[in-house]
């Protein structure tokens, strides 16, 4: 068995209030809100940023589909009929641009995704 001595008791009361929670005024909460803020301001602007630039690249190649056009007219290209998927009417090029539009939107809408942009 140990003998306590006063210094031992001297430290025993200082130490005491170690352990006594911290006034912080609502510091952390404060902080916790600013970061959350924050957090979302980033996703907000992101989502605009994806929205906006398939908008924009959107009206960019639509503004060109007739010039496309004339210039297929004019090397007189012949597009091949593609087979059909018997089960599913549409072309296989009209199936693949619904999975990556479906992946597109799919990307810009889903936050975990954030780490594929």
């Amino acid at each position: 068995m140990m003998m306590q001595t006063p210094d031992d008791n001297l430290f025993k009361d200082l130490l005491s209030d170690y352990a006594a929670p911290v006034a912080e005024d609502g510091f952390s909460e404060s902080v916790l809100k600013a970061i959350d803020l924050e957090a979302r301001k980033v996703e907000r602007i992101r989502r605009v940023s994806i929205y906006g630039a398939c908008f924009v690249g959107g009206a960019i190649a639509a503004s060109q589909f007739p010039a496309l056009l004339a210039m297929a007219a004019k090397l007189k290209l012949t597009v091949p009929t593609l087979p059909q998927i018997e089960s599913f009417p549409l072309p296989y090029w009209s199936l693949a641009g619904l999975v990556v539009l479906g992946f597109v939107l799919w990307a810009a809408v889903d936050r975990k995704a954030s780490d594929i942009f």
